[in-house]
């Protein structure tokens, strides 16, 4: 089944002007499915059908509710549709919902529109037909582009159903297909039980394609499933397509577990957020304004939520004005760039505006701020390259991976070509795979580091600097392994610090050594290595008791780190260089039998846990070992110091290959 002319076709208009009757006797289809639809003769909740046309094409058709109190199921309904079919009566003409669902249409910027004059069998003055058409055209306006045809029909007697038949064929082949897209993306508009088959969720594919087996996740929810089976108009199908209606059959998930409102959608694609950023207008003709921080029902897709807005530039938007704007939202929802929204007041309960998603998943913003003002009109209208930038530049801190960032902004496939070109330009730059920061913020970073450790190294002028994993945790805390392995590359490359034994240091220092020969640095190389294998924790060995002498204690325990005669092997514990080089050799001894599990090492030196584990990640850390599923194996070395002299173990060396 090709994709190329999957449409859904949406019914707008006034309570009782004829929708349903109108889709049943062009599909053969009653979608008014409850009891109190048939009691009370309305349309209450969304009904569905689909139109096979003469040469075998087929259409999904959404009857909506006309009624005013159920203007929100009409929205939920409308999000996908591709055509609109705007019934009007010729007995009333033009009503207060077909003017609201009209604006509505306008809002989701639905492109093609059929307009239905219907119960013309009650009308006997042609002339009084002339008067409606006339009404309605000066109604639409330019907003679907050329007039859209208006169609005189009667469901009672067939009057014109083969023209308006034809009238919605036509629209079909002129409207703009939906595109398949990177993946798939279904807002679920009804969700139920059957039994035999267990949950069935229903709605318009937006985006993507979906077959069966296929593996889906609910957003924002994050509730992971399988597809069993798919249904598109009533048949079984091995796939679905962009535009049509579908009903999926899935596994492992439960009725109670879902939400009309929710999405369905491939797995890691989409994020859920508290926030939205978008371009947001006023209706023309809306009876009220909005204030800023004002609270309105916020409509996407198929779900509403409460939001409050928050207006960039402005203070009030009145009936036909527009701002940037930032949604708060009450309850997280996903969604892509350009998708469209719809707000309500809750009361009066009144559609007053809408607009264009520019953000799915924004920084929070301050308003009046014309760098704020300038990311919106980029996200708006800048190319892919200014959006890959911003994407990288407003999210300081967070070092979020490119595929991380090219799915929250929706940057699609391309975005890695269009990062590789900034940073050849030196607009951002490259820390690991994949993993860029903008130029601004490593810039900032640097003097962040490069004022911490003057500062650090005027009151401690015999230290080696501050713990890397303590400079990690103050500027970077956010970072991935890579990403902080990528800084201080960046770093020490531009001879801005110094890495040495796990401390930190600006190039431009030298700690001081006058106390190498004073009784700290014998004493405390003496009670390392009574220590052996079972070090006491460092912040034992140097009490915070009286400041000079504790002064002096860490002077001495750097001095003897920088001179190899002990190793740091993490925050808590350091041992001597020839204890250290023994456990290593007892590690060596252990894995000739396979790779060296935590427990063993530990009861082969007969150490802590703590000290134990601290041993092999620094064995891993200086290149020394390597991981090998649960345990670790030994990586061939050139020489292991066991006593002071030759390579400082505090050196980390490049990896080399593992033995065999």
């Amino acid at each position: 089944m090709s994709h190329a002319r999957h449409m859904t076709i949406g019914t707008a208009g006034h309570v009782d002007h004829g929708k349903t009757s109108l889709v049943r006797v062009l599909t053969g289809i009653d979608t008014d499915r409850l009891l109190e639809e048939k009691r009370r003769g309305i349309t209450i909740e969304n009904g569905f059908a689909h139109l096979t046309f003469p040469d075998g094409l087929v259409a999904g058709i959404i009857d909506v509710p006309g009624h005013e109190r159920f203007v929100r199921h009409m929205l939920a309904g409308s999000g996908g549709i591709d055509i609109a079919l705007l019934v009007v009566a010729a007995d009333d003409g033009v009503m207060p919902q077909t003017r609201e669902h009209l604006d509505i249409l306008r809002l989701l910027d639905i492109k093609s529109c059929v307009v239905a004059l219907t119960k013309c069998d009650l009308i006997t003055d042609p002339g009084w037909l002339g008067l409606i058409a006339d009404d309605i055209r000066s109604l639409i306006g330019g907003s679907f582009g050329n007039d859209p045809p208006i169609v005189e029909v009667s469901a009672q007697t067939g009057q014109g159903l083969d023209e308006l038949t034809k009238a919605l064929h036509d629209s079909v082949m002129l409207t703009q297909p939906r595109l398949p897209g990177t993946f798939f993306r279904l807002p679920l508009d009804r969700v139920f039980s059957m039994e035999g088959f267990g949950t069935v969720v229903t709605g318009t594919l937006l985006d993507g394609q979906i077959k069966t087996g296929d593996p889906v996740r609910v957003y924002p929810a994050e509730i992971d499933s399988r597809v069993r089976q798919i249904q598109v108009y009533g048949l079984t199908t091995d796939q679905a397509f962009p535009g049509q209606r579908v009903a999926l059959n899935l596994a492992g998930v439960k009725k109670t577990d879902l939400n009309r409102g929710d999405v369905l959608a491939s797995v890691g694609s989409l994020r859920g957020t508290p926030m939205l950023d978008a371009q947001l207008s006023i209706l023309p003709n809306s009876p009220f304004s909005l204030k800023n921080n004002g609270l309105v029902q916020l409509h996407l897709a198929a779900r509403e939520v409460t939001a409050k807005v928050v207006l960039m530039e402005s203070d009030r938007l009145n009936a036909g004005e527009s701002d940037y704007a930032q949604f708060r939202l009450t309850d997280p929802v996903v969604a892509r760039r350009g998708d469209r929204l719809v707000i309500r007041f809750p009361s009066p309960a009144i559609t007053i505006g809408g607009g264009t998603i520019l953000d799915a998943n924004p920084q929070k913003h301050r308003r009046h701020k014309p760098a704020v003002i300038d990311q919106y009109q980029t996200k708006e209208s800048g190319s892919l390259r200014q959006r890959v930038e911003l994407s990288i530049a407003e999210r300081p801190g967070t070092f979020a991976s490119l595929p991380e960032l090219a799915l929250r902004a929706d940057l699609g496939p391309t975005a890695r070509a269009e990062a590789n070109v900034l940073a050849d330009k030196g607009l951002i730059v490259p820390l690991a795979k994949d993993v860029f920061i903008h130029k601004s913020e490593i810039n900032s970073l640097t003097l962040k580091i490069k004022s911490l450790l003057t500062n650090h190294h005027k009151l401690n002028p015999y230290s080696l600097g501050l713990s890397t994993e303590e400079i990690r945790s103050r500027l970077a805390g956010n970072a991935s392994t890579a990403a902080w392995e990528g800084l201080q590359r960046y770093w020490k490359d531009r001879d801005v610090t110094v890495q040495e034994g796990g401390f930190t240091r600006l190039r431009s220092f030298e700690p001081k050594v006058d106390e190498a020969k004073n009784q700290f640095v014998e004493s405390l190389e003496r009670t390392y290595l009574d220590f052996g294998l079972k070090p006491m924790a460092t912040s034992e060995v140097l009490p915070n008791d009286d400041p000079d002498r504790n002064r002096r204690r860490k002077a001495a325990l750097a001095y003897l780190v920088r001179g190899g005669q002990l190793i740091r092997l993490d925050d808590l514990y350091h041992m001597h260089a020839q204890a250290y080089g023994e456990a290593f050799g007892h590690f060596q001894a252990l894995a000739k039998n396979g790779p060296v599990e935590l427990s063993v090492f530990r009861d082969a030196l007969n150490t802590s846990r703590k000290v134990a584990l601290a041993l092999l990640e620094s064995f891993e850390t200086r290149a020394l070992a390597v991981k090998s599923g649960t345990g670790r194996l030994p990586l061939a070395v050139d020489s292991f110091p066991s006593r002071p002299g030759g390579k400082n173990p505090n050196q980390e060396g490049p990896r080399k290959c593992p033995r065999a």
